[in-house]
């Protein structure tokens, strides 16, 4: 049981650490590559270059894609084939048709996940070959939407073919990783076994290799305390985030009672401004005798004009001047006779005394 927790913390500890490197990888060399020169970047990101080895009847062609021209190997000079092996970043041997299989087979979608071992075992169903007899790739095409199948492409090449062809490019120097048809550049490729490698690009590629490790332990030194202070400098802005957040939260709060504040000044300043309503329709009751009745009352920047009828019209000056509300009591238009009711039809103007108590 103890052997099994320490497993567990092991891997987890292990993934941590992976994780942590991948973050810092990714960081770092952002940081040198944009401390490069345009031009140095262009350069280390121009497309790679592939050496494509063409089979003929007679003698093979090399041609280094995507620029360069076919050329009879037999017209390339040793020196100048390896100058080409070297400028490659792959080297690709491209077979006619009538040398290699292409099919098309459909297989359940559970076999995606494991497909090179399920065509190893069943290769023999679907083609007149076994396993052991053929050099093979395949590609998968775009599964549609639920559906319980998928389509493979089934490039094939026989071993024992292949197998001469690499021994001789091998007298030539020349060592194809990949094979593919020549003829049907939408084919799956496939990949060529690498054991056929010298042991003088071995020793040269392994100096590359001491040489990048020894760049990359220098450049890790320079890097890590510029890492740790760029990622202590990254945990204080995002501790800084969240006060910031509640300031411009509460800046808005602020902003917003203020407004508020401001509207509650705006009613109360209309509301003292204005003359009230039912202190003036009580003195107007009180005031007025009971053969009289309103028609219309009108209330306008402290002026306030009825209408209406009465049994005594002329009495009704000298009772509103007696209120205190009002000053400055006339009538505004002539006194007339209502004939269907027999009464005096009048109309008012006052003022209001603003100081008054009704």
């Amino acid at each position: 049981m103890d052997g099994d927790r320490l497993t567990q913390a092991l891997g987890h500890y292990g993934r941590q650490l992976t994780q942590t490197l991948a973050r810092f990888w990714h960081w770092w060399s952002g940081q040198l590559l944009n401390m490069l020169p345009a031009t140095v970047r262009q350069r280390l990101f121009r497309p790679g270059q592939r050496l494509c080895i063409y089979a003929g009847q007679d003698q093979y062609q090399l041609q280094l894609q995507p620029d360069g021209h076919k050329q009879a190997v037999t017209d390339v000079p040793s020196a100048e084939r390896q100058q080409l092996v070297q400028k490659a970043n792959q080297t690709k041997l491209c077979l006619p048709a009538g040398e290699l299989l292409l099919t098309q087979l459909t297989l359940p979608a559970a076999t995606a996940g494991n497909l090179d071992n399920v065509l190893r075992f069943e290769m023999d169903r679907h083609t007149p070959f076994t396993a052991d007899q053929v050099y093979f790739g395949f590609a998968i095409a775009p599964r549609e939407k639920n559906s319980p199948h998928i389509r493979v492409s089934l490039l094939l090449a026989p071993r024992e073919r292949v197998d001469a062809r690499l021994a001789e490019l091998a007298g030539l120097g020349l060592y194809p990783a990949v094979l593919c048809a020549a003829d049907q550049p939408q084919a799956p490729s496939i990949t060529l076994p690498v054991a056929h490698q010298k042991a003088g690009q071995r020793s040269r590629r392994l100096k590359n290799l001491n040489g990048a490790l020894v760049l990359v332990m220098l450049s890790l030194l320079i890097a890590v305390p510029l890492y740790h202070r760029q990622n202590r400098i990254d945990q204080l802005a995002a501790e800084l985030e969240q006060p910031r957040q509640r300031a411009e939260q509460t800046a808005a709060l602020k902003r917003e009672l203020a407004a508020l504040q401001d509207s509650r000044d705006f009613l109360g300043k209309k509301r003292v401004g204005r003359t009230p309503t039912l202190p003036l329709l009580n003195e107007l009751t009180r005031q007025l005798p009971d053969h009289t009745w309103l028609s219309r009352l009108e209330l306008e920047n402290g002026t306030v004009q009825i209408r209406g009828e009465s049994a005594n019209a002329s009495e009704l000056i000298s009772l509103l001047e007696n209120s205190a509300l009002f000053t400055d009591v006339r009538f505004s238009s002539p006194i007339t006779n209502n004939p269907a009711t027999s009464k005096d039809r009048f109309m008012i103007t006052a003022r209001l005394n603003e100081g008054g108590a009704p």
